[in-house]
């Protein structure tokens, strides 16, 4: 990008000299001025922020080969390569997944039907309409598409979770509470990131969804981004959109096997606290070095109120 100088700046408007000059010809030419101003001024203000920019990426860049280094050093701390988890198995209907967790035959049934109409209307309803608003925007984009629906055997995981004592839910409400079962994420230059946000949230609404929660966990030390919880209102159905910068995004993938192992400690040991305590630290100091978008602070959380009935 072309470096502004201030010495190229337009003069700042004159005071007339040629009184002789028509009054609404010297306005016409002041307003001409003050609009050459008002451009320059956009265009310095918008060369500094891409710099900004730039420069943030550049370091976010420069991280990331030592954090890898760091997450290979915690896998070859506590074995993850030696020790992978048992594929999910079916036993007479029932169903059984990592870290022990299971679903009897009459729940896996019943998670089996509710999956099914979740992905139909994912894909029939919500998917065409999320790639109605991408189009609606080219300066950013829709990343992971292709992953839209999340896995049967990880939301059978996530149920059989949800279903553990003291947990007195069944089956189908366990699969009600459980958001991304479809799911979307837009991202965005750094720069673009907060008007772009607001911007593709009122887009979501125009197509009839219904916002039920936003939370900006840009504070957060352990996880960067904005998520997003809908309804389509038709079917009920509940999907997720997350909004992320390319770093923010990235520094989520790198950590994913982190919060995935959190996740999947069922036993309480000396060993797996510490354990769970260098993850999370780990999470802390990738999320550290992600880039902070301009005025992201702007966006509030949100939770729509509970209907009454």
């Amino acid at each position: 990008m072309e470096e502004v100088h201030e010495a190229d700046a337009p003069a700042p408007t004159e005071r007339a000299t040629d009184h002789g000059r028509p009054s609404a010809e010297r306005l016409a030419e002041a307003e001409r001025r003050v609009a050459e101003q008002r451009m320059y001024r956009a265009l310095v203000d918008h060369a500094h922020a891409m710099a900004g920019g730039l420069a943030a990426r550049d370091g976010w860049a420069e991280a990331i080969p030592q954090l890898l280094a760091s997450w290979r050093t915690l896998k070859e701390k506590y074995g993850y390569e030696e020790r992978p988890e048992p594929a999910p198995q079916a036993d007479g209907g029932a169903s059984r997944g990592k870290g022990g967790r299971r679903l009897d035959a009459a729940s896996n049934a019943e998670i089996d039907l509710g999956y099914t109409r979740i992905r139909e209307v994912g894909e029939n309803v919500i998917a065409p309409a999320i790639l109605r608003v991408a189009a609606e925007d080219p300066t950013r984009s829709l990343a992971g598409f292709e992953r839209r629906i999340k896995g049967e055997d990880r939301l059978k995981e996530k149920v059989s979770a949800l279903l553990e004592p003291p947990s007195k839910l069944g089956a189908g409400e366990a699969l009600s509470a459980i958001v991304d079962v479809v799911r979307f994420t837009y991202t965005y230059h750094e720069t673009g990131y907060t008007q772009g946000v607001l911007a593709d949230v009122a887009r979501l609404k125009s197509q009839g969804f219904e916002l039920d929660r936003l939370k900006n966990t840009w504070p957060d030390q352990q996880y960067k981004g904005i998520n997003t919880q809908w309804f389509e209102p038709h079917s009920g159905v509940r999907f997720e959109v997350q909004f992320h910068t390319q770093a923010s995004l990235e520094a989520k993938e790198l950590t994913h096997e982190a919060y995935e192992r959190i996740r999947t400690v069922t036993e309480a040991t000396p060993e797996t606290e510490r354990e769970t305590e260098e993850l999370e630290s780990f999470q802390s100091k990738v999320s550290d070095k992600v880039p902070i978008p301009p005025d992201v602070s702007a966006i509030e959380d949100y939770r729509r109120e509970k209907r009454d009935g």
